[in-house]
Parts: C-alpha cells; structure tokens; sequence
C-alpha cells in the first residue's frame, strides 16, 4: 500500500489542499525544527537560468518560490542553471564543458539518446547524488541529511527514481502534462513510493490520479509588482498576450475580434513562425486592408512585464483563446492582478482561476458564445479581479501552501481534528478564497477529456514541455 501524505492527511487521490485547510488547521504557520529554518533543497529544470528575463513561467515559479522562502527565514539551495540569480545559495548543475570532458563524442549515439538528453540525465544524476549523501555539516560526526526537504521542480524522470532514497522528504511537482519520460517513472511508481506529489491545479491532480495521488498548490505571483485599474476602461479595447504558436489559439482571437467589430492588441514572442505567417499575418494584412491601414487589429510585438501591465490596465478584457489543457495559465493571474476580466476557452485549469465574478468562460471553440460575451464582460468588477488575484493567485497562498505540505511531511504538526475533517467534508475543501466550484464545469475533468490530454501529452502535440505554464 503506497505510504503517502494524501493519506496522512485523507484526502483522496483528486482532492485539493485548499485555503480553507490552512485556516482550519495549524498547518497555516511556518514551523521551524527544534527552532531553526528547515533546509530546502529546490531542483530547477536545466535548459534556462532561473532569472529575468524569464524563459517562460516555470522559470518564474521557481525563483519566486526560492525568494519567498528565504524572505521567511529558511535555508534554500538552489539546484539549477549557472547563470541563475536567486536569494538562496545557488549550486550550478555540471558544466557543459564538465560533461563533454567525461562522455566520448559519440556516446550518446550508443545509447541512442541525444547529446542534450544524455548531458541533462547526468547532470541530474550528480545533483541527486550530492543532495543523497549531504550530511548535516555543522555537527561533527553527524549523519543526520544536509536537507530536511527536496523539492523537485525539474520536469524530468531522474529526479523522481533516484530520489526515492529520499522517501518522504522528496516533493515532487507535476507542471506539465504527462510526457513519454516521465509516463515512464510513473509506470514505475504507481506500485508504491514514500516520496510526496504535487499538482498545480485539479485538473493536472485527476490527469495523474491514475498513476500517483497529489496534493493540489496552485502556482502563485507576485501580485503586488502589478498595478491594478479597478475603475471602468472608457474605450472598448482587448488584449491577448503570450507566445504565438498553434495552441495558444492566437489567430482565434483576431478572427472573433474581427467578425464582432472588436479592437484587438495582441503581444507575444513569434514562437512558431510559420505559424505566425500562415495564419496570423494574413488576418493582420487583411484587417489594414478592408480598413485602409487603421484597422481593429494591432501587433505589438515582444512587451516587458511593465508593458503588459500598462496594456491589461487599459483593456477592456483580456482574451484567452488556448486550445490545448494548460495545467495552470499564468496568464489569466497575471490578468486579475491588473484588474483585468478574462474571457476565455475552458480548457485546463482556467475555470478553476476565473470565477463568474471575474471573466466569462465558454466552451472551447465556441464562436458564438465567445463573441456574445464581449457584450457582457465590461459588467464585471474590475476591482474584484484584482481581489481574487490577491486571495488565490499570490505567491504568499502558494508557499503557505508547499510550507504546510513540508512540515506535515516532517511530523512538525499536529494531525488534523476530527472536525477538521468534517468541515474539508462539508466545503469540500473549497472556499471563496481559493475555487469557486460553481465555475467548474464537471465536463471539463470528464475522463474523455482527460484521455484526450493525455493522448496530446503522449504524441508531443507541438507543446514545448518547458513553457507550459
């Protein structure tokens, strides 16, 4: 029977960890062992430095996390690229040129991998194997580990099966649908492990259930770098932003705004551009064309995180036009903390971020009903976006989140009441500071759908496994 932290504290293999359970238990407050900070170890992905400018949002996710922990006293190594900048005490994964002096030039070939998968397998390896035998240095003699939790956000299978030398105290965090690789450690721990799991929202849980039980924390950011416009926009403007590829849907966007006689900015890298030429350039050319060069539709090319704000602030609604199952969608948080509705695909976890009160979620690919909402959405509250992004998207609600998860693992508090557990049965462990489970349509988590997910994670389905969230 797998030993697991969803079983310490019952819950099922689909239920969340939720804001409510940090008010109604002891878990809310950061624990400190025998009086001091824990000692975390985080493990990046390696392809990018975790800094700004940031790759794409895990990167963001990861340097948040480090900062926010050591803000709060606690002892963080960072595992990760290099060129990294953080608060904790950063620990370079091995070299490149370290790599190339330890493999043949054609060793990879033989184990018909790539050169890069090889150099990520074993740089990997190296990490584990110093975070396994680290012993606690500042006692003589100790054996006691140099880390009382390992938290892995590295989204790539090594981590998850050496690890397992670490039982309890490794976390593992799934960010991505489930690709070839890491399907293939699941196959392997499905038939038991100690070590803890968890998903980014309950989407992402119950496409895991099948293999591992996982506690859901959402991702968090920092909402009080954004500013907010909680008054009403005068002039009806949308705004679309994020990488311009296939499955963010982009030219869906420009096509509805066109047919509804909508003014349209949109903003992003060329992600894919054959994409971009095929299918968005045309709609651009056309929209100047049909109205002699001042048309509804604007590219406004790569922004900063400023200009974006500036531009959500002055938006009517920001339009959110993904096709494929995002696991979490920084976009949409990023979007409520500048006071801004949404209206968008459900798809993923978007309607577990976008409640009734701040954005219109409509059925994907749903032309209609999309259009009909832009003569809705100038009714929700600006303010009210703002709100829910303080409540549920902050990074203080996501590290309250992971900290409970440590200490519980670590014995630090005390199991919950009885009446706890009778008040997560009866709010189903659901508050308004956290989902509104009003706006999760059941439909979007049915097994098809998830089946679907899955079968797109499995063929590769054009989504680069390290931007998407």
């Amino acid at each position: 029977m797998m030993k697991n932290l969803q079983d310490t504290l019952g819950l099922t293999a689909t239920e969340s960890f939720s804001a409510t359970d940090l008010q109604n238990s002891s878990l809310q407050q950061d624990r400190f062992e025998n009086g001091r900070a824990l000692r975390i170890a985080i493990i990046a992905h390696s392809l990018y430095p975790i800094a700004q400018p940031y790759a794409g949002g895990l990167e963001m996710i990861t340097q948040l996390l480090c900062d926010e922990l050591v803000e709060r006293g606690h002892e963080v190594t960072l595992f990760a690229h290099a060129d990294s900048q953080t608060k904790a005490r950063l620990r370079p994964f091995m070299s490149r040129a370290t790599f190339e002096e330890t493999f043949y030039p054609n060793e990879h070939d033989s184990l018909g991998s790539s050169r890069d998968e090889l150099y990520q397998y074993q740089l990997y390896q190296e990490a584990l194997r110093e975070i396994i035998s680290s012993v606690d240095s500042s006692v003589s003699g100790s054996q006691k580990p140099a880390f009382d939790i390992v938290h892995n956000h590295s989204l790539h299978h090594v981590p998850m099966l050496v690890g397992q030398a670490l039982g309890k105290r490794l976390f593992t965090t799934f960010h991505t649908p489930i690709f070839p690789h890491l399907r293939l450690a699941l196959l392997t721990l499905r038939h038991g492990t100690d070590t803890q799991f968890t998903s980014i929202s309950q989407f992402q849980q119950q496409l895991y259930a099948e293999f591992v039980p996982s506690a859901v924390v959402y991702n968090g950011i920092d909402v009080a770098s954004f500013t907010a416009q909680t008054a009403p926009v005068e002039e009806e403007c949308y705004f679309w932003f994020g990488r311009i590829c296939p499955e963010k849907g982009t030219h869906l966007a420009l096509e509805y705004c066109l047919a509804a006689g909508k003014r349209l900015l949109i903003a992003g890298p060329e992600s894919n551009p054959e994409y971009f030429a095929s299918e968005v350039a045309p709609l651009l050319a056309q929209d100047a064309v049909e109205n002699g060069g001042r048309g509804l539709l604007t590219y406004l090319g790569h922004l900063s995180k400023d200009q974006i704000n500036t531009q959500l602030q002055h938006s009517t609604a920001m339009l959110f036009t993904s096709t494929w199952d995002e696991p979490y969608g920084l976009t949409l948080a990023e979007s409520l903390a500048c006071g801004t509705p949404v209206i968008g695909f459900n798809v993923g976890a978007a309607s577990e971020i976008i409640t009734d009160e701040v954005g219109i979620i409509v059925p994907k690919l749903d032309r209609e009903q999309f259009i009909a909402a832009f003569a809705k959405v100038h009714e929700l509250s600006r303010a009210a976006c703002r709100a829910r992004a303080e409540q549920f998207c902050s990074v203080k609600a996501m590290v309250d989140g992971y900290l409970a998860l440590y200490n519980q693992s670590l014995g630090q508090s005390k199991p919950w009441s009885e009446q706890d557990l009778q008040s997560r049965a009866a709010n189903n462990a659901l508050d308004n500071n956290n989902l509104d489970n009003s706006n999760l349509d059941n439909s979007n988590l049915d097994a098809n759908h998830l089946n679907d997910s899955r079968a797109n994670a499995l063929s590769g389905a054009n989504i680069n496994p390290q931007q998407v969230i």
